[in-house]
């Protein structure tokens, strides 16, 4: 955490003469007023229209976009503000972000929440609300934004952006077992194979257990050196190398918030470990996050195995949606009977630092690529 603030006992007001505020003029034409708070600065009613709010989106819940997982990242990552937008004196949007560093702050250069472990980014806002990309900076004071993970929904509030990606989701309104027969009777290939191996799996290894959630922290440790090794093994980037990221998930680990749950689960055959999967509930939907696989398992597909055995007690364990997050994957498609689409794009305010912004996005995207064709991951 930064350890420091640009807001003057918790807010900070924007105008004319506030140089990260853009235009004046352009903030008096639309109407609205703008305050930027760490998100425990909020007040109880703030608090309150958040969750309403987000009860309200048209989309299914996500915990990505809860106040308590933005608190919990500023807390373990710091660097968190809240752009609160008042109009008429009454708060009408929220949009949280992030700076990575300092000096990020100071230049205005902000990203999504969360960074790069954030599977959703917008704003929550009352119903009815609009602005423009354009706007939204200018009340947030930030020069440059890089974002993913946009999800389509946003554009009821005015916000989009390019290249748009295919999410996909388990819906399940009438619980486990109609779903399970309803793919019975539109894929039985696909259900056939599954029994298959489930029946193999437990004549190698043993019955099958699931535990939805594990509060042992020593349960998370396991999960992660796993997660780390699976990086290892396949040359993907290692989301959980930093301390503060295990700080977060431990956070997240404990926390019971009915739009924010963090959830842990194994699954056993026998007495050996098949998968693991850290995820956050936010109301009857569970968003998988961290899933990892025993290798060991993987002709009997330890994944499959584990998203069955939830889908089966979905009706007791209050599971309607299981959010596949980003990505059009086989493994993915597995299940899955709905789609959405995220969008990416950089936000930017006109000036020497969006074209400095751009030239340096450039370069890192090259090098990505290049690195990406080394490890044979780009054809």
């Amino acid at each position: 955490m930064d350890g420091t603030s640009p807001c003057k006992q918790g807010t900070r007001l924007l105008n004319a003469n506030d140089p990260a505020s853009g235009s004046g003029n352009n903030l008096q034409m639309s109407g609205f007023r703008s305050r930027l708070v760490q998100p425990q600065a909020l007040s109880a009613e703030e608090r309150a229209l958040w969750g309403a709010w987000s009860d309200a989106l048209p989309a299914p819940a996500n915990a990505f976009l809860s106040l308590p997982y933005v608190t919990a990242v500023n807390r373990a990552l710091g660097g968190v503000r809240v752009c609160v937008i008042d109009e008429q004196q009454r708060p009408v949007a929220f949009f949280p972000f992030q700076y990575r560093s300092r000096w990020h702050r100071v230049l205005g250069l902000a990203d999504r929440l969360g960074g790069e472990l954030s599977d959703y980014f917008g704003l929550i806002a009352e119903p009815g609300f609009t602005i423009s990309s354009d706007r939204l900076l200018d009340l947030a004071g930030i020069r440059s934004l890089l974002f993913t993970h946009l999800d389509e929904s946003q554009a009821t509030f005015g916000l989009t952006g390019e290249s748009p990606e295919t999410g996909l989701r388990i819906e399940l309104p009438e619980g486990g077992a109609e779903f399970w027969q309803a793919l019975r009777a539109s894929d039985k290939k696909f259900v056939s194979d599954t029994e298959r191996r489930e029946r193999k799996l437990i004549e190698a290894a043993g019955p099958l257990k699931l535990t939805f959630h594990h509060d042992d922290p020593a349960e998370l440790t396991f999960l992660i050196d796993r997660k780390r090794q699976q990086y290892a093994r396949t040359g993907a980037d290692d989301a959980l190398g930093r301390p503060e990221v295990k700080s977060l998930l431990a956070e997240l680990q404990q926390s019971h918030a009915p739009d924010c749950r963090g959830v842990l689960s194994t699954l056993y055959a026998g007495d050996q470990w098949v998968a693991s999967h850290f995820g956050l509930m936010s109301h009857g939907t569970l968003h998988f996050w961290f899933p990892v696989y025993n290798p060991d398992m993987r002709t009997y597909s330890p994944g499959r195995m584990l998203v069955l055995s939830v889908i089966r007690q979905a009706s007791e364990l209050g599971v309607l949606c299981i959010d596949r997050g980003a990505g059009d994957t086989p493994a993915k498609r597995d299940f899955a009977n709905a789609s959405h689409s995220y969008s990416r794009g950089l936000w930017q305010r006109p000036g020497v630092t969006a074209l400095a912004v751009r030239a340096s996005l450039a370069v890192q995207w090259r090098w990505k690529r290049i690195c990406e064709q080394r490890r044979g991951t780009v054809t």
